[in-house]
C-alpha cells in the first residue's frame, strides 16, 4: 500500500514537471554554444584548477568543440509542435479552515440545577445555522472544507481530477466519512467552427463532475440545482454580435445506496442507480445582463434498493413513481452605476421523495428527493403520514452595489470603498398528504433575509457588518432567530482571493428555536441536530455568542 502511494505521488509530480520541460524550446545539436572563455567567469566565483589538455587529447575529442557557423547564416529553428501536443498543467483549489467557539454560561450536565459557569464549546454543537443541509443555514458558521483540482489542458481538451473533503483529520478526532478521495474526474472536448460568419463553440464533458445552476453565494446553495453525478453535459454556444446564446443538455447517474462498515469491503455496499436529466438555455447581452431558463428531473428505475416482493407503501412500485423535478429562471443585471441585481424563482415538484435519497440533485439546502422531503414536505419515515410528496415555490434575490460602482470607477481604483447588499430566500411548500395523515400542517412557509456592508478602509484591511433573520415558519410564531455579525478582514489585497478574518456573532432566538428542536410531528427542525445536539442540553436555548477565526483562499 505504501509503495503504491509512493508511485502515485511520483507519477503526479512527474505530470507537473514534464509539461514545464516540454515548453522549453528545443535546440538542434549543431547550434550548441561553445564554452565561454575564462574571462567570462565572474571574478567572485572560484573554479577548481584543471590541467590543460594535451594536443593528443584535444585532437582525439573534436566533438567537444562546436563547429563553426558560416558567416551570415542563422541556426535552424526547432519545428513547432502541433497544437494537440501542447499540453500544460494547472492546479486550482479552495479551502476554508474555521475556528468556531460557542460561548455561554450554563450549568454542568451532571448538575443541571446548579450554578452556571462559562462554557466554550464546538460552535456547530450549540448553534442552529451551521447545518449545510438545512434552510436555517446562514453561512455565518460554515465548517471545514477543502478541494484541489489538477487540470491537464490543451487548446481543445481539458482533463480534471479533483479531491474534496470536509473534515481536517489532523485536528484530532477522525471522521472516516470525510476521508479525502477523488471526488471528480472528467474530460471536456470542444471545437470551434464557422457557419455564415458565426463562430459557434461545441463542448462535450463526460465523467464525474458537479454542474450547477442558480448559485446563491450568500447562502451557498442552489435555487435551480447542482448535480452530483457521473454523466455527460453537451453545450452549444452561439455568439451573435452583442448577444450570446448557450444551449446545455445533461444526462447523468447518481449512486444511491448504503455501506456497512462492519462488512468486508467492498462487498459491504448496496448500490442502486438514480437517473438525472436537465436542460438549460442562457441568453447573455454583453456583460450587462443574462437570463437562464432551466428544467431538470431525477428519478429511478432500479429495484436494487427495494427488493421486497411484498407490495407496500415502500416497495418498488412506489419507488418507480418517485421523482424530483425542478423548473426555474435565473437572471442577472449588472447596470452601470446602479449595481448588480440577481433574481431566481423556481418550483420543485416531488413525488415519493424518500425513494431518491443521498445523491443526484442538490437544491435549496437539500440533497436528493429524501433531503427535500425531510426539509419541506413532512417526511418522518411513516408513509401513512407523509410520502414526501408535494411542491415547493422558491424565490432567491440579491441586490449589491458599491461606492466605486456608483461613481463609475473600477473596483480597487478608489479607497476607501464601501460595498452593501440586500438578499433573501423564500421556500413555500404545499404538502400532498395521504388520506388519514396526522400531520397538522398542509403548508410550510419559510423565509430568510439579510443585509451587509463592508468598508474597505485599506487595500489589506476591511470591516464587515451583517444582519440575518431566519423565519422557519411564517404561519406559526416563535420559529425564528436573528444574528448581528461583525467581521475584521485581513488580506494581501482585497481583490485577491485569500483572507483571514475574525468574526463575532450575537444571536437572538424565538422560543421554538432550541437545541435539538423538532417540528410538531417529531422530525428534526434542523437537519442533523438530532445527532449533534442530543443530551442534557436538548431543548435549551442555543449559544447567543459565537466567536470565529477563519482562513480561506481560492487559487
Amino acid at each position: 500500500m505504501r509503495r503504491g502511494l509512493q508511485l502515485l505521488f511520483v507519477g503526479w509530480a512527474c505530470s507537473l514537471t514534464v509539461p514545464a520541460f516540454a515548453q522549453e524550446p528545443d535546440e538542434p545539436a549543431d547550434a550548441q554554444p561553445a564554452p565561454p572563455p575564462p574571462a567570462a567567469t565572474p571574478p567572485d566565483i572560484e573554479k577548481p584548477a584543471a590541467a590543460a589538455p594535451t594536443p593528443e587529447v584535444a585532437a582525439a575529442a573534436p566533438s567537444l568543440q562546436a563547429p563553426a557557423t558560416p558567416a551570415g547564416s542563422a541556426p535552424a529553428a526547432a519545428p513547432a509542435k502541433p497544437w494537440y501536443q501542447d499540453w500544460h498543467t494547472e492546479v486550482t483549489g479552495y479551502f476554508r479552515a474555521p475556528i468556531s467557539m460557542g460561548i455561554s454560561p450554563r450549568s454542568s450536565p451532571d448538575d443541571m440545577k446548579g450554578p452556571k459557569h462559562l462554557q466554550v464549546s464546538y460552535g456547530p454543537n450549540r448553534t442552529v445555522d451551521s447545518s449545510y443541509w438545512s434552510f436555517a443555514y446562514t453561512r455565518l458558521q460554515e465548517q471545514d472544507w477543502a478541494e484541489v483540482f489538477i487540470h491537464e489542458k490543451h487548446k481543445h481538451a481539458e482533463a480534471v481530477v479533483g479531491w474534496m473533503g470536509y473534515w481536517f483529520q489532523a485536528v484530532g478526532f477522525r471522521n472516516p466519512d470525510a476521508a479525502w478521495a477523488p471526488g471528480v474526474a472528467y474530460l471536456t472536448l470542444d471545437t470551434d467552427f464557422e457557419v455564415a460568419a458565426v463562430k459557434p463553440n461545441v463542448a462535450l464533458t463526460v465523467g464525474a463532475f458537479w454542474p450547477g445552476y442558480g448559485y446563491f453565494a450568500k447562502y451557498d446553495t442552489f435555487t435551480l440545482g447542482r448535480f452530483r453525478q457521473i454523466g455527460e453535459l453537451a453545450k452549444l454556444t452561439l455568439p451573435l454580435s452583442d448577444v450570446a446564446v448557450t444551449l446545455a443538455q445533461g444526462f447523468g447517474t447518481g449512486r444511491d445506496g448504503s455501506f456497512n462498515y462492519l462488512a468486508p469491503p467492498f462487498y459491504g455496499a448496496i448500490t442502486g442507480l438514480d437517473l438525472l436529466a436537465w436542460a438549460n438555455v442562457r441568453v447573455a447581452y454583453k456583460k450587462l445582463a443574462d437570463v437562464d431558463f432551466h428544467v431538470s428531473n431525477q428519478w429511478t428505475s432500479d429495484p436494487n434498493l427495494t427488493q421486497s416482493s411484498t407490495p407496500g407503501p415502500k416497495s418498488f412500485t412506489a419507488v418507480r413513481d418517485a421523482h424530483l423535478s425542478v423548473m426555474g429562471v435565473e437572471a442577472n443585471v449588472n447596470a452601470p452605476y446602479a449595481g448588480h441585481f440577481w433574481l431566481s424563482p423556481s418550483i420543485m415538484k416531488v413525488r415519493n421523495g424518500w425513494a431518491i435519497a443521498s445523491t443526484g440533485t442538490e437544491v435549496m439546502h437539500s440533497l436528493g428527493g429524501a433531503g427535500v422531503a425531510t426539509n419541506y414536505l413532512g417526511w418522518t419515515n411513516s408513509p401513512s403520514d407523509s410520502t414526501g410528496s408535494g411542491s415547493i415555490l422558491n424565490l432567491g434575490f440579491l441586490y449589491e452595489n458599491s461606492l466605486s460602482t456608483v461613481r463609475g470607477r473600477e473596483r480597487g481604483s478608489v479607497l476607501p470603498d464601501v460595498t452593501a447588499s440586500f438578499f433573501g430566500l423564500l421556500a413555500s411548500s404545499s404538502l400532498d398528504l395521504p388520506t388519514g395523515s396526522t400531520l397538522p400542517y398542509k403548508t410550510i412557509k419559510q423565509f430568510k433575509w439579510g443585509v451587509d456592508a463592508t468598508l474597505q478602509a485599506l487595500s489589506w484591511l476591511g470591516v464587515m457588518a451583517r444582519f440575518d433573520s431566519v423565519n422557519y415558519d411564517l404561519d406559526h410564531p416563535a420559529y425564528l432567530f436573528s444574528a448581528i455579525t461583525g467581521r475584521l478582514i485581513f488580506s494581501s489585497h482585497f481583490l485577491s482571493s485569500e483572507s483571514i478574518y475574525l468574526q463575532y456573532s450575537r444571536y437572538r432566538y424565538g422560543d421554538k428555536m432550541v437545541l435539538n428542536g423538532q417540528w410538531p410531528w417529531g422530525a428534526p427542525l434542523v437537519a442533523g441536530t438530532n445527532v449533534l445536539q442530543q443530551g442534557p442540553y436538548s431543548g435549551t436555548k442555543p449559544d447567543m455568542d459565537v466567536l470565529k477565526l477563519q482562513a480561506e483562499i481560492a487559487f
